[in-house]
């Protein structure tokens, strides 16, 4: 246990290890660290370039350029001394000269001075030697001019001396020179004016003694000025000399200080390009470090954004999310982790609620919306939840009903209507409400409104009780239609059966009569009584044909149809259907009007509506119908008005929008099955027509159907040759043999003797098997045979053996029975040639002309 206890705290030392070097916080602080140790080293580098250039900016600015600058300065009054020099050697007077040499000292003193200001020592004392220099030869130089001039001075206190030279014609020019300048004097004048004196001498010695020595001091001190001037001369010339030299000499110190600049220029552009380098590398190392920071930064931003999403996605309610995988194994990595088991959990909470909240619509959906009632009651009777349909059944509001109503108080909220009338086995509620919370319970209840409910109630463990209720109403409506409907069907078949064998004796009564009608033995009495029986023959066929489209059910067949002739036609039939005190009156438009219907739901609508009007008159009275032009608004088209109005009891206003419902009856229990009118709807809807219902109670009640009138130019109906006649009293039939095929003789024979009547041969088979027999060992002309002709054979099959063994024979069929219940019953084609039971002549003779025409 404590090895456990201790492997476990080993495993979570290492991941707290793991976590700590793949934690967020050392990449963070590390990159930042790095970056600030690079920015500090970069600014550190920056502020040594700018010391460092600031340093060299200061050494130039304090020595090499004051330096250059005095060297120039040097040079410069080195070159005025030099400048003025000459000036000052022709100085004549003495306090000029005074000044001057006092300038010129003061300037080599302040160049002296100016030079030990050098901040190198070798050109301080190099330059300051010079000028020391520039400065004694310019002492000799003020010496020399100081010695001419007291030179000149000297010469000139002589100029009174000379002037007994007045009276001498050359004196006069030469006193006047020398007492302008003694010193421009020539020698060549001088040694003139001695000559002209020594010859003057002869006349007169002592002015010539006089003037003799002045012209000697004068020849010595032009002699020595010139002298002077001389080395004037040349003490000048070194003096530009020097200055020449000190201009070289500072050209020099200038080159150099220039080198030693661009020395410095150079060092200072290599620390500068060093640093460059180096900040350059610390800068991209910089912008690498953001770059890791910007991405390491980027994508712990798009991680969180997305784990920030889906989490904002989750509080909305969004469960349907893929959720995010990171692989990281840092903070947000774990917040991924722990985020995911977090969303997990949510949406299978989500996923519960979500099942729980559709579960419990959907049981509050079935609860409201299934068509039986419900409701629960407490042990106190109270009401406790109840649905839709039991208010709708107990005729009552939803408003009406709340929760902790009793029984008793719903049951004074109902209509009188809806007011029970007796239970099933005629207990009282407060037994059934006794019971009910006992044992479970099925009754049924009887409502004044003839609604019928079931109730199946159910006790609660905790105490009250569950009740279904079911609105058995319409179901026992449906299964005494359905009792009905099976009646009329089995009547149908009954009826079908019977007039097919009644139809089979029409036809044999209808040959005889009309093998007697085309005899000549008979006199004008038994003529006439013939002709009755054959009228009354024919409506008794047209009553049966009647009577088995009254008892079939099939799709509607439309045709044009002559709406008089079928009123007409109908009108026996009915008569026939109303009682002995009811009469009815038909009232026809004066013109023929020929409609698109299916004249057997014409007919069945016609005969229902008088059994409608014959239920509603049962006092007797008038049933009237009238045919009248109208237009059907919608489809833009001419129409029949059919009235049929009775002067019956009428419809209760609040019936009338439900007489058309299927199995909606006024008449009294059992005796209606509520489909009439359904029908006649049915048959008007399909025939493209309307239907309208107006009643008085207590007067009348007039059903229109409205009709489209058959336009030939919109409907396409099979079209016959009218070059044959429809009706035919005789045939010439000789030489033509005929295979007549019925399984009763009674109505073969008559069908037989009419045709060699008008000169066939007949051959007479009473099945399918005798007929294929006779046909393969006979030639035959033409087949006549019954459709129905016993238990397995039939004239169809019949048919279709003789076609695949005699292609080109043509065949006429004969039956009693509908078409539509042929074609459903037999296979029937129309396209095939029939002769409708009970046959007449007439139709016997056009259908063999028809066939044998065509062959």
């Amino acid at each position: 246990m404590f090895r456990f206890a201790r492997d476990k705290t080993s495993s979570t030392s290492e991941q707290r290890q793991l976590m700590r070097r793949k934690s967020i916080r050392p990449h963070l602080m590390l990159t930042l660290s790095v970056l600030l140790i690079l920015t500090t080293l970069m600014a550190g580098f920056s502020l040594f370039t700018l010391w460092q250039n600031q340093y060299l900016l200061d050494r130039i600015t304090q020595t090499t350029l004051v330096d250059t600058q005095t060297a120039l300065n040097l040079s410069e009054g080195v070159a005025q001394i030099a400048a003025l020099a000459p000036y000052t050697a022709a100085s004549a007077r003495p306090h000029q000269i005074q000044n001057e040499k006092k300038q010129l000292q003061a300037r080599a003193d302040a160049l002296s001075d100016e030079a030990l200001s050098l901040t190198t020592a070798t050109y301080a004392s190099e330059l300051s030697q010079r000028i020391q220099e520039v400065e004694v030869t310019l002492d000799k130089l003020m010496s020399n001019v100081e010695r001419e001039l007291f030179i000149r001075e000297d010469l000139m206190a002589q100029q009174f001396s000379l002037d007994s030279l007045n009276e001498h014609p050359f004196g006069q020019p030469f006193i006047t020179a020398f007492r302008q300048d003694p010193t421009r004097i020539s020698q060549g004048w001088i040694q003139q004016v001695t000559r002209s004196l020594e010859q003057a001498h002869l006349k007169s010695p002592l002015p010539v003694q006089q003037i003799m020595p002045v012209l000697a001091s004068l020849t010595r001190g032009n002699a020595h000025i010139k002298s002077l001037r001389a080395e004037n001369a040349f003490l000048l010339a070194s003096i530009r000399a020097h200055s020449d030299r000190m201009t070289e000499h500072v050209r020099d110190i200038v080159a150099a200080h220039q080198k030693e600049v661009s020395e410095q220029q150079r060092l200072a552009q290599s620390a500068i390009n060093r640093v460059m380098l180096v900040m350059v590398l610390i800068l991209l190392s910089l912008v690498i470090g953001v770059f890791y920071l910007y991405r390491f930064n980027d994508r712990m931003a798009k991680d969180l954004v997305s784990v920030t999403d889906e989490m904002l996605n989750l509080v909305h309610g969004d469960t349907n999310q893929t959720p995010i995988e990171l692989s990281r194994q840092d903070e947000i990595g774990k917040l991924a982790t722990a985020f995911l088991a977090f969303q997990k959990n949510a949406v299978e909470k989500a996923r519960i609620t979500q099942d729980l909240f559709n579960q419990n619509v959907l049981l509050e959906t079935i609860f409201h919306e299934m068509q039986d009632g419900l409701s629960a009651f407490d042990g106190n009777n109270r009401l406790l939840a109840w649905n839709n349909k039991y208010a709708s059944l107990l005729g009552l509001e939803h408003s009406q009903l709340a929760l902790g109503m009793s029984i008793e108080e719903i049951q004074q909220q109902l209509s009188p209507r809806r007011q029970q009338v007796v239970t099933e086995n005629g207990l009282q509620d407060d037994a059934y409400t006794h019971l009910r919370h006992k044992e479970p319970l099925l009754f049924e209840r009887h409502f004044k409104d003839g609604r019928i409910i079931e109730y199946r109630s159910q006790p609660i463990p905790s105490g009250g009780f569950i009740t279904l209720y079911r609105d058995l109403t319409e179901i026992r409506q449906i299964d005494l239609a359905l009792k009905q409907s099976q009646k009329m069907e089995t009547l149908g078949q009954l009826t079908g059966g019977i007039a097919h064998d009644f139809n089979n004796l029409l036809s044999a009564l209808n040959g005889n009569l009309e093998l007697l009608d085309i005899s000549n033995a008979l006199d004008d009495t038994s003529r006439r009584y013939l002709t009755r029986a054959l009228s009354v023959t024919e409506k008794g066929s047209q009553l049966i044909e009647r009577l088995l489209s009254f008892s079939r059910t099939q799709p509607l067949n439309p045709e044009p149809v002559n709406l008089m002739q079928t009123i007409d036609e109908l009108s026996d039939l009915m008569e026939y259907s109303l009682d002995f005190n009811q009469q009815l009156s038909i009232i026809h438009y004066p013109q023929d009007i020929d409609i698109y219907v299916d004249k057997s739901g014409l007919e069945n609508a016609l005969m229902n509506l008088l059994l409608n009007a014959n239920a509603a008159m049962s006092n007797g009275g008038t049933v009237t119908l009238t045919t009248r032009l109208c237009c059907l608004l919608r489809q833009q088209q001419l129409a029949v008005i059919i009235d049929i109005e009775d002067t019956g009891c009428g419809i209760h206003p609040e019936y009338i929008s439900k007489v058309m419902e299927p199995f909606f009856s006024t008449k009294e229990k059992g005796k209606g099955s509520g489909l009439g009118l359904s029908m006649v709807y049915g048959f008007v809807e399909q025939s493209s027509g309307d239907i309208t219902i107006e009643s008085r109670q207590g007067k009348s009640t007039t059903i229109s159907m409205l009709l489209p009138i058959y336009d030939s130019q919109s409907v396409r109906v099979p079209q016959y040759d009218h070059s044959t006649p429809t009706n035919m009293d005789t045939i010439d039939l000789n030489g033509v043999s005929i295979l007549l095929v019925d399984d009763d003789s009674d109505v073969s024979q008559p069908i037989a003797q009419l045709l060699e009547e008008q000169g066939a041969t007949v051959m007479l088979a009473r099945s399918a098997k005798e007929a294929l027999t006779l046909s393969d060992t006979t030639k035959h002309d033409c087949v006549i045979s019954d459709i129905n002709l016993g238990d397995t054979e039939t004239g169809i099959g019949l048919r279709n053996t003789l076609q695949g063994h005699h292609p080109s024979l043509p065949v006429v069929l004969m039956s009693g029975l509908p078409k539509a219940q042929l074609i459903e019953q037999f296979g029937y084609d129309t396209n095939w040639e029939l002769i409708t039971k009970p046959i007449t002549r007439y139709a016997l003779f056009t259908a063999l002309n028809r066939v044998l025409s065509m062959h």
